[in-house]
Order: structure tokens, then sequence, then C-alpha cells
């Protein structure tokens, strides 16, 4: 159970804008394990595909909740 006030759906898309604020902080990161490490530098500055995709099926969830 998720604590505080508010809905399901209403936790949800929050939890949802701390899932999309996190993945866009992965642009600050350089990769050094993982297929993108081979990229390192070059990386920095793109956020991380997974970690928005995720970001989006959890946005996409709390729409229809």
């Amino acid at each position: 159970e998720v604590k505080g006030e508010g809905s399901l759906a209403e936790k949800w898309n929050r939890a949802s804008a701390v899932a999309t604020e996190a993945a866009n902080k992965t642009a600050d990161l350089s990769p050094k394990i993982g297929r993108a490490r081979p990229l390192a530098e070059r990386s920095v500055g793109h956020a991380d595909p997974g970690a928005v995709s995720l970001a989006y099926i959890i946005e996409a969830i709390g729409q229809e909740l």
C-alpha cells in the first residue's frame, strides 16, 4: 500500500511524475556497463531509453486509472 492521501489513480500519477523526472536525470550520467558503455561520453546528454520507456508505460497506466 502506498501511504498518503488520494486515490490509487492520484498516487499512480504522482509516481509517474517521479519516474519521468528520474528518467530525465539519467541524461547526466555516463554509462559504465551495458549496451551504451562503448558510447560513454557521447551518451551524456541523452536520457536512458529503458528508463524513458518505463516512465512512458507508468504514465500510460496512470491515464487508464
